[in-house]
C-alpha cells in the first residue's frame, strides 16, 4: 500500500478538463475555468500524457470527448461526489449541507405548494445552492441519465436498469375553459374539434386525460388536437385559456385559483378524477453527495407530512 503512486492523476488538472467537456471549446473553456486559452491546452496536454490516451478530438469547430474522455468525465463527477462526501463526514452537520444541488422538474411543479417547502427547509443553510431546470418529463430523464443534474421528478415511468423511481405525489389533471357552455357541449365525437392551447409537457397531460375520459377512441392523442395557441410556459398557457384563445389540460393545483374566482371551469362528467402518480428518479447506486442526500430527504418529509388534498399529495 505503502509503494502506490498516488499522482497518477492531478486533480488540479480537473478544473480545465471539465470546463472543456462542458463547452467544448477551448475559448470558452478558458472563460468558464478563469484560465488563460494557453493554461487549459496545457493542464489537458498533461492529462493526456499522464493517462496516455486523446481525450478530445475535433468535430468542425468543437472540441468533443473521446470514449476515453467520456470515461474520465465520469470519474471526475465520482471523485468530486466522493471528495465532497468525505469532507461532509468531518465537518459540522449544519455546516455540512452546502454545494450545488442541481435538479429538474415540469413547469407545473414549481407551481406546486412543495416548491414553497423547499425553499423554507433550505433558509438555515445560506451555502446551499439550487440549481433548478424546468423541462417536461422526457428531457428530465434524459439530464438524469446524461449526468447533467442530481435527480430529476417525472409524471410517469420509463423502465431503465440504472435508475430509481420514488413515488411523491400525485396529481390530479382537468380540462378547464373560459366558457362553461363549450365545456359542457364536448363529447367523444367533437372532443378533437375543439380549440386547445398546447405548452411543454401538455401532450402528456392530453393523452391521460383522453385515455381516462374517453377510453373507447383508442386512436385519439394528443396529434389529434388542433392547436389555436402554443406558448413555451404553463403560466402563459393558463393565460391564454383565461383570456378565452381555448381550452387545455392542466394540473389542478395550477388553475385552482382561477377556477375558485370564477375566470375558469372545468370539464366534468360522472367519471372519478384523474389522479398520476409524480416520482422523483435517481441514479441506482450513485453515491450522492451530503447536500444532495439532504434535499432529498426534505421531499421525502413534505410526502410523509402532506395531507392528500385535491389531488396533489399521495
Amino acid at each position: 500500500m505503502l509503494q502506490r503512486d498516488y499522482r497518477l492523476l492531478d486533480s488540479k488538472l480537473f478544473k480545465a478538463f471539465m470546463a472543456a467537456a462542458e463547452t467544448e471549446n477551448f475559448t470558452s473553456a478558458a472563460r468558464k475555468a478563469f484560465m488563460t486559452q494557453s493554461g487549459v491546452s496545457q493542464h489537458i496536454a498533461k492529462l493526456e500524457e499522464q493517462i496516455g490516451v486523446p481525450l478530445f478530438k475535433r468535430v468542425g469547430k468543437r472540441v468533443v470527448l473521446t470514449d476515453a474522455g467520456q470515461k474520465l468525465m465520469r470519474f471526475v463527477k465520482e471523485y468530486a461526489y466522493t471528495m465532497e462526501t468525505f469532507l461532509d463526514e468531518l465537518r459540522d452537520d449544519a455546516q455540512a449541507i452546502s454545494g450545488l444541488v442541481s435538479y429538474a422538474m415540469p413547469a407545473s411543479c414549481l407551481l406546486s405548494p412543495h416548491f414553497p417547502l423547499l425553499l423554507q427547509k433550505r433558509l438555515p443553510y445560506p451555502d446551499l445552492t439550487l440549481d433548478v431546470t424546468l423541462v417536461p418529463s422526457e428531457d428530465v430523464v434524459r439530464m438524469v441519465l446524461d449526468d447533467q443534474i442530481d435527480f430529476g421528478f417525472v409524471t410517469h415511468r420509463h423502465e431503465h436498469p440504472s435508475l430509481d423511481y420514488e413515488l411523491f405525489c400525485r396529481e390530479e389533471y382537468i380540462l378547464v375553459g373560459s366558457d362553461p357552455d363549450v365545456l359542457k357541449a364536448i363529447t367523444p365525437g367533437n372532443v378533437c374539434r375543439q380549440r386547445y392551447i398546447t405548452y411543454p409537457g401538455a401532450d402528456v397531460y392530453f393523452d391521460l386525460w383522453l385515455r381516462h375520459h374517453f377510453p373507447a377512441r383508442k386512436n385519439l392523442d394528443f396529434l389529434s388536437l388542433t392547436p389555436t395557441g402554443n406558448i413555451n410556459s404553463i403560466d402563459g398557457a393558463i393565460k391564454m385559456v383565461v383570456g378565452g384563445l381555448g381550452i387545455s389540460v392542466f394540473p389542478r393545483h395550477c388553475v385552482e385559483a382561477a377556477l375558485e374566482q370564477g375566470d375558469l371551469f372545468e370539464f366534468s362528467n360522472s367519471k372519478d378524477p384523474l389522479l398520476n402518480d409524480i416520482y422523483f428518479l435517481t441514479i441506482t447506486g450513485h453515491a450522492y453527495p451530503k447536500s444532495v442526500r439532504q434535499v432529498l430527504a426534505w421531499f421525502r418529509e413534505m410526502h410523509c407530512e402532506a395531507p392528500p388534498a385535491q389531488g396533489t399529495a399521495a
